[in-house]
């Protein structure tokens, strides 16, 4: 079994995400504010708030072992690999809490201890002879990581846990398990601009710092993003991963 972490701070009224028996883990002050608008069950990680989000994800993972953590900020689960407009055709929660458990069944089974799902809810980048991927990047909006002790989140970063655990992940086990059929969409715009969650301690100085950060400690498998016109790239040190194999 697989416990489903929906980690979030000061967005108790904006909740979006919506899976069967998810738990919210939020700031102890916070738990009547969340409480008043969300019907999950809630957990409390004290009085403070983490530094960082890495923080408070390496706090999860020492916690629940085997976890799967989804922003409070997903708008939908789809499916790509059906035909017509996959946006009218979403999971259910029940249907989102089940392909959970059993893609994470689906990854011990393979031997790997981080697993996905794909980044973007067009159906354009599902590749049908190609549905299970082994080695590329997972989107901290949701993701599952089963106990491994190599594997942690480093405070070091301030919003770029997500990279960091790709990166370590690739460096100590070398593959991971993405079912790149399904997606989980994130509410769009809401990673850098929605109130609350990481928002107020991302500036363009931290990402800067990470990027560097991250190249110290991965060498090439870093790059930065090139603005090729693309409208997700909404500053000059986004980066990507380039994996060596």
């Amino acid at each position: 079994m697989i416990d489903i972490i929906i980690p979030s701070s000061g967005r108790s009224s904006s909740v979006l995400t919506d899976i069967d028996d998810s738990v919210l883990y939020v700031p102890l002050d916070q738990k009547d504010s969340y409480g008043k608008y969300c019907n999950n069950h809630i957990e409390t990680h004290g009085k403070h708030e983490f530094k960082n989000l890495a923080e408070k994800r390496q706090a999860i993972y020492e916690q629940y072992k085997n976890v799967f953590m989804v922003d409070d900020d997903i708008s939908f689960v789809s499916r790509l690999y059906t035909e017509g407009n996959n946006r009218l055709n979403h999971l259910s929660p029940t249907e989102s809490r089940d392909l959970i458990y059993e893609t994470a069944e689906n990854a011990k089974d393979a031997g790997t201890f981080l697993f996905g799902f794909g980044n973007n809810p067009n159906a354009k980048h599902f590749h049908t002879h190609n549905p299970i991927v082994l080695s590329s990047y997972i989107n901290a909006s949701a993701f599952g990581l089963l106990e491994c002790d190599k594997l942690f989140f480093t405070n070091k970063t301030t919003a770029a846990e997500s990279h960091w655990i790709n990166l370590l992940n690739a460096y100590q086990n070398r593959f991971c398990w993405i079912d790149k059929r399904f997606c989980f969409a994130q509410e769009p715009n809401s990673t850098f601009f929605k109130p609350g969650g990481q928002t107020s301690k991302r500036t363009l100085d931290t990402e800067k710092a990470d990027t560097i950060f991250l190249y110290k400690m991965f060498g090439n498998c870093v790059k930065l993003k090139k603005n090729n016109g693309d409208a997700s790239i909404q500053h000059e040190f986004q980066r990507t991963i380039k994996f060596p194999f």
